[in-house]
């Protein structure tokens, strides 16, 4: 105002615009990114059900990742406080190096965690009680992906230069990650299975897991078995070990599914409680053997895996199996 006069200065005259300049929001951005990575140390990031004991961030190689988070924050934080740091590029470059390496270890981390899960064999019996059922919880996930964005941001700030191409960029992605999330869901809902199939699979892995034991296979039996089973006892190669010689001097004639008591659903993964019946020959002649178990699959129906129950309670098979669901109470 100038006198009594009200002038208006165009937008891109204004000062304050600067702000919008492409290269400073790269630095906003990425300030916001590290910081929420320097945070997420505190995130729970591997549970042990079985000791009821979850390890953070902080209590591992968190707190390595959460310091090349730092130095990603306080490198544009010094560019921000600076204000007046001319390339502007350099920051972003180091930005991408730091984030790169943060991401790569994420991606390893998650990756040699279901490895050894996979892979875990053990001849002491508390290792083995106490790894079982370990899963991995939301800290890498999150880590993984703010690293992940803090990448993308830093390395479009190192090859674009103008406002306009963000917007472009921007509106690109979200457009990609849209149609993306829609054709998912197209795909999942087209092939998601009804109760008759869902059924009829689950008797053929159980068909498949009698055929074992009577071909006294004992490799495809356990891969049939819920992993947290096996994993109970030292891995795959000891509960092998242990079914084979179980039942070396038995053989098993028939096994069925008599039936499915109880079934739920929540989201893909689906829990059955059953009724099986096995015929048995040994040296005393045929026998018949009738129990309950508990049948998962965690891909809609697709495929399935056996946690007998034999006489446990259920909230004995609870401790054993933490994810089974309230609904199967028996």
């Amino acid at each position: 105002m100038i006198g009594n006069k009200i002038i208006l200065l165009p937008l891109t005259k204004i000062p304050s615009m600067t702000l919008f300049e492409f290269k400073k929001k790269t630095n906003y951005i990425i300030l916001f990114l590290s910081f929420l990575g320097i945070l997420s140390v505190i995130l729970p990031w591997i549970e042990y059900p079985r000791l009821e004991m979850i390890l953070k961030g902080y209590d591992g190689d968190g707190v390595f990742l959460s310091i090349l988070f730092s130095i990603i924050f306080f490198v544009n934080l010094y560019s921000w406080y600076k204000g007046g740091v001319k390339n502007k590029k350099i920051i972003n470059i180091i930005s991408f190096i730091f984030a790169a390496i943060i991401f790569l270890l994420g991606v390893y981390k998650i990756y040699a965690f279901y490895e050894d899960v996979y892979s875990f064999t053990s001849d002491n019996p508390i290792t083995s009680y106490a790894g079982a059922g370990v899963n991995l919880k939301s800290g890498l996930y999150v880590i993984s992906f703010l690293s992940f964005i803090c990448l993308l941001v830093s390395s479009v700030g190192i090859y674009f230069t103008r406002t306009k191409q963000l917007i472009f960029l921007i509106g690109i992605l979200l457009l990609s990650g849209a149609a993306t999330f829609m054709i998912y869901n197209s795909i999942k809902n087209e092939k998601r299975l009804d109760k008759i199939e869902i059924e009829e699979n689950l008797f053929t892995y159980f068909d498949k897991m009698g055929s074992a034991l009577i071909n006294k296979r004992s490799d495809q039996f356990v891969d049939l078995m819920h992993p947290i089973l096996y994993q109970s006892i030292g891995g795959k190669s000891k509960m092998v070990e242990l079914m084979t010689a179980l039942y070396e001097d038995i053989e098993i004639k028939e096994g069925k599914i008599i039936n499915v008591f109880k079934t739920e659903t929540k989201g893909d993964v689906i829990q059955a409680l059953l009724t099986q019946s096995f015929t048995f020959i040994n040296a005393q002649g045929e026998s018949q053997s009738t129990t309950q178990s508990f049948a998962f699959s965690y891909d809609g129906g697709r495929t399935w895996s056996f946690a007998g129950i034999e006489n446990r309670t259920f909230d004995e098979m609870k401790k054993i199996l933490p994810e089974l669901f309230e609904e199967l109470r028996y």
